[in-house]
């Protein structure tokens, strides 16, 4: 994953509309991956986390993650494209380590905040839509760029 936009990039070509280009990409794998690699448990991924970001108490938020745009992801190495109108959902080659096939797309703004919290080797990245689901994923901390797609997705 040397660059991953670049990477998203000639995956998306041809699947791009007239003007649209990647301005981030991202690589996420289901939580818990890299903690199952190494032997160790994640535990609780990201409660406190997202209550602490939310402000809230950590007894009383839960992420709807099983119903409306988050059920569309899978729970599955998976790559993310942004365009700024457009978010695009591809597959993850393993052999290859890039982007293969497109599996959907959203309206950039169904995407409305993504919260990133550094972790030991990985980033929690927790995807908030428009619809008040959620979606949990992690994303390695090699050659990847969640923090900078996190920015895109707020406008920065």
């Amino acid at each position: 994953m040397a660059n991953l936009t670049k990477k998203v990039s000639k995956a998306a070509k041809g699947e791009l509309h007239p003007g649209e280009e990647i301005v981030a990409g991202v690589f996420l794998q289901p939580s818990g991956t890299m903690g199952q690699a190494v032997g160790k448990g994640v535990g609780g991924l990201l409660g406190k986390a997202v209550a602490s970001k939310a402000g809230g108490d950590t007894d009383t938020i839960e992420l709807v993650t099983d119903s409306g745009i988050a059920a569309s992801f899978a729970n599955e190495a998976t790559v993310l494209g942004h365009t700024g109108q457009r978010i695009l959902v591809f597959g993850y080659s393993q052999m290859g380590g890039k982007p293969k096939g497109l599996k959907s797309t959203m309206p950039a703004g169904d995407l409305v905040k993504v919260d990133v919290e550094k972790q030991k080797a990985t980033f929690s990245f927790v995807m908030h839509f428009s619809d008040g689901t959620a979606s949990v994923f992690e994303a390695p901390r090699l050659a990847n760029d969640p923090e900078g797609f996190a920015a895109a997705v707020s406008g920065g």
